[in-house]
């Protein structure tokens, strides 16, 4: 009896152990900066960001404070001289706000004043701060754009919201949530739940043995951020909206399945969706990058006089 007792311990402090060590995974976010960023979008698309950056108007270096725990979130703001329009961009897992530079040029035409921000744990932002997959990012979104709205005197129903990936699942929260909604929203390869895209890569990495793990990992996460998983749907968000929501996913991707994007799209009110499923082969959001003037297209056909 006692050496069962004993096996029995040994267990649950290895269980415990492990799915502690699981939830950091979640928690923590790769540290990459803003000159890794460039670099990688140089060396695998040929996409030179500095390029584009330089067609910009100058950028404002930028901070606000996220209502949630009060940390520094930054990021950049360009304002052209007569600003028209606001858009508030949230970049995706594991790279930060210069990855949304590929989006800038679509609204070169419209007179947008263009806010991109580090989320918390990314870049600049708090780098020591966990990741809580659009959770406390929705909140510091809404904190993002009341901040642009306070700089260039824009009513919300001429701010937009746009979003890649972690990004993507971040707008579609914040949009449900926000008591002021954005004139608009763009979700670029989101997933459909947290733990669904936490699961889809996991599997992948560790086997179905993870299964046996998630109970608790998600549990110590979960406490550890301050965030409950049931909560972080998009999926069930989206069938709460209120404004006009563009979906982009990629069928070629492997990463993020273009089903989440499709669990999204069913949910949504079929008066407020806008979904291109795309073919074009693209890697994970990035759907830009193989075909930017059929892509700047969609965007343009879908905000319509938001940019005249």
């Amino acid at each position: 009896m006692r050496k069962l007792l004993l096996f029995s311990g040994v267990l649950v402090v290895l269980y415990i152990s492990i799915t502690w060590f699981f939830s950091s995974l979640i928690l923590h976010t790769p540290d990459r900066d803003i000159a890794t960023v460039y670099q990688m979008n140089q060396e695998r698309w040929s996409l030179d960001l500095d390029s584009l950056l330089q067609t910009l108007p100058v950028p404002e270096d930028i901070s606000f404070e996220s209502p949630h725990d009060g940390i520094e979130l930054k990021g950049w703001l360009f304002q052209p001289d007569t600003v028209r329009c606001g858009v508030v961009m949230a970049h995706g897992y594991s790279v930060n706000r210069a990855n949304m530079l590929k989006y800038a040029p679509i609204f070169d035409s419209c007179g947008c004043a263009l806010l991109l921000y580090d989320h918390r744990g990314h870049g600049t932002s708090s780098p020591d701060s966990y990741g809580s997959g659009g959770y406390h990012e929705a909140t510091d979104l809404m904190a993002a754009s009341a901040f642009l709205r306070q700089e260039t005197g824009l009513p919300m129903h001429k701010i937009g919201w746009y979003g890649e990936s972690w990004g993507g699942a971040t707008v579609i929260l914040a949009a449900e949530r926000a008591a002021e909604k954005p004139a608009w929203i763009v979700a670029e390869s989101p997933f459909d739940s947290w733990e669904s895209a936490i699961m889809e890569r996991g599997l992948k990495d560790y086997g179905n043995a993870l299964k046996i793990l998630t109970p608790g990992a998600f549990g110590w996460a979960g406490w550890r951020g301050e965030f409950d998983f049931d909560e972080i749907r998009p999926v069930e968000a989206a069938s709460r909206l209120e404004v006009p929501l563009l979906l982009f996913h990629s069928q070629a991707d492997t990463l993020t399945g273009p089903v989440q994007s499709d669990n999204i799209a069913a949910a949504t009110p079929r008066e407020l969706l806008t979904y291109h499923p795309l073919d074009w082969g693209a890697w994970h959001a990035h759907n830009i990058i193989w075909r930017r003037d059929e892509y700047t297209r969609l965007v343009l056909d879908f905000v319509g006089d938001f940019c005249e």
